[in-house]
């Protein structure tokens, strides 16, 4: 048989996760294998109230509730195709009570486990093929499959099977994943098959926030022998190539309700079925690549479609992304912190860095455009508040979009020059000014190589910060911040911002010295997270430049 094969895999792919979650701890809790849903404000739910217990299987019960939405299963005869674990039907057996319920699944650990978890209930759990369902002619009324089918050698064969085991005017409740130009053909090959779409939901966005609130830590538990990247993709864990693909569009996660009609039907072309898998795999693999060129720009977490808002964070001269590490954990989970890391420091030490800003800005834009539509803040800390600037003007001189914030810390405006480097260091040594700046490890600091490439870093930030000069007006609003201690950059000096804005200008003075986005990180970013905060209350998206 052609797809014996691949049935194999699926099984020992399921056999070396039971195997994951024991070694894990986590076998007596991992009832559901499905990705979770999690309400969005201002997108609609659909799920009957009282169906999902708080816990931290909550969000994988809601995206179950969600599926079933509206449909009441009390008397009915139902069967959930790739039960998994029994988490749905637990589920379902919790607040309805079905004729009868059957859960069929391709692997028999997830059945054992099945059947630990519905101990007592009056469900049937059995092994088999969902290319090969074992239940008789219209003998079911509800069928459930969710997030199951993906794995499927043969999806036409499994649409036969559940249109054959349906009563007519049962119900199909479906939800997966499906590439975005797929989908069209996905409903028109259905309805050939006998099925009328009632209802199709595109919950990507709240199944992303779902996997936004992954406990930490837990991918690093699971991976084992079969490599963290491939469990990522599993779970779509955020950072993953699938959790990319979810956030881009380019793959939708579908919750449909379909009724089988009564009307016999001929042999339907079922061939775009097979071609989801060929193609999710085809973005999966473009995403890789784009996550590791992004990872360069964005290595503590780039920006994301699914976030209340992107906030871009540029660091002193000399200093790398790892000057803001610490500022994700002060901002609301759904809020994106994506500290930019330039050429010729850190992870990126042996490329030249830019010695003009415009050339820096000019590298950032079309890592930015792409996220037009999500509210965008740009932080920019001494030399890093320049470019923010540029970056906020060009990408509103471009039509691209207007941010929803700048802020300028502890930076002279920018018709004015940075302060001279050389009044603040003195004739310290290359590696006293960069303990000074801080952010570089001391393996770099102790390396007589590493510290002449960043003599060179150096001598490119000043180049950059001396030949720009901008008296440009942008219409996004602006927070300037200065500091108590800075012995470089006056109260006035950054006062200076003031009239380079038509949207609104706030200056905040702060206790603390020079560097103190680094070393005070949780004060900064406080002062940040209102101003962004309040923002977001006047203007949930960005504005669109006309």
């Amino acid at each position: 048989m052609p797809t014996e094969p691949v049935v194999e895999r699926t099984r020992s792919a399921y056999a070396a996760l039971d195997e994951a979650f024991v070694k894990a701890g986590l076998d007596g809790h991992a009832h559901f294998l499905n990705w979770g849903y999690e309400p969005v404000p201002g997108l609609a739910d659909n799920a009957l109230p009282g169906l999902v217990r708080p816990g931290s299987n909550e969000t994988s019960e809601r995206l179950v509730a969600e599926l079933v939405g509206p449909v009441s299963l009390d008397n009915l005869r139902m069967a959930d195709i790739g039960c998994g674990r029994g988490g749905a039907l637990d589920v379902i057996l919790r607040r309805f009570h079905p004729l009868s319920a059957t859960g069929l699944d391709l692997s028999a650990d997830n059945i054992a486990g099945a059947r630990r978890l519905l101990a007592g209930r009056r469900v049937r759990l059995q092994v088999a093929d969902a290319c090969a369902v074992p239940l008789a002619d219209a003998s079911q009324d509800i069928v459930l499959n969710l997030e199951s089918s993906g794995a499927y050698p043969n999806m036409g064969a499994f649409l036969r099977h559940v249109r054959r085991v349906l009563v007519p005017g049962g119900l199909f409740l479906h939800g997966d994943l499906w590439p975005a130009e797929l989908v069209d053909p996905l409903i028109e090959t259905m309805e050939e098959m006998g099925f009328a779409l009632e209802s199709l939901r595109d919950v990507t966005r709240q199944v992303c926030r779902a996997r936004d609130r992954m406990p930490a830590g837990l991918m690093a538990r699971l991976a084992g022998s079969r490599g963290a990247a491939e469990v990522q993709d599993y779970f779509a864990a955020p950072g993953s190539a699938m959790y990319d693909c979810l956030d881009r569009g380019s793959i939708a996660y579908l919750l449909c309700r379909w009724r089988r009609g009564e009307d016999r039907v001929g042999s339907a072309d079922t061939a775009v079925l097979q071609e989801r898998a060929a193609r999710i795999e085809e973005l999966l693999e473009e995403a890789r690549a784009s996550l590791a060129e992004r990872s360069e720009w964005f290595p503590f977490g780039g920006p994301r479609h699914g976030a209340d808002v992107n906030i871009l964070a540029f660091p002193h001269a000399v200093a790398g992304a790892s000057a803001f590490k610490n500022w994700q954990a002060q901002f609301p989970r759904d809020w994106q912190v994506s500290p930019v890391q330039l050429p010729g420091r850190e992870g990126r030490i042996a490329e030249p860095p830019f010695t003009t800003l415009s050339a820096a800005v000019e590298a950032l834009m079309p890592r930015v455009r792409p996220y037009r539509d999500t509210p965008l803040v740009l932080v920019g800390w001494s030399l890093g508040s320049k470019i923010a600037f540029e970056l906020a003007r060009r990408l509103e001189h471009n039509d691209i979009c207007q941010p929803l914030l700048v802020v300028a810390g502890v930076c002279p405006g920018p018709h004015q020059p940075l302060p001279d480097l050389s009044s603040f260091f003195g004739e310290d040594g290359m590696e006293t000014r960069l303990r000074l700046l801080g952010g570089t490890p001391e393996n770099i600091l102790s390396s007589g190589e590493m510290l002449s490439a960043l003599q060179t870093t150096m001598e490119g930030d000043t180049a950059m910060a001396a030949s720009y000069r901008s008296e440009a007006t942008i219409r996004a609003p602006m927070l300037a911040l200065s500091a108590t201690r800075d012995d470089l950059v006056s109260q006035e000096a950054v006062e200076s911002w003031r009239p380079r804005t038509a949207g609104g200008f706030t200056h905040r003075r702060l206790e603390g010295g020079h560097f103190m986005a680094r070393d005070d990180a949780a004060a900064v970013a406080n002062v940040v997270r209102e101003a962004v905060a309040a923002r977001l209350n006047q203007d949930l998206r960005p504005v669109e430049v006309a």
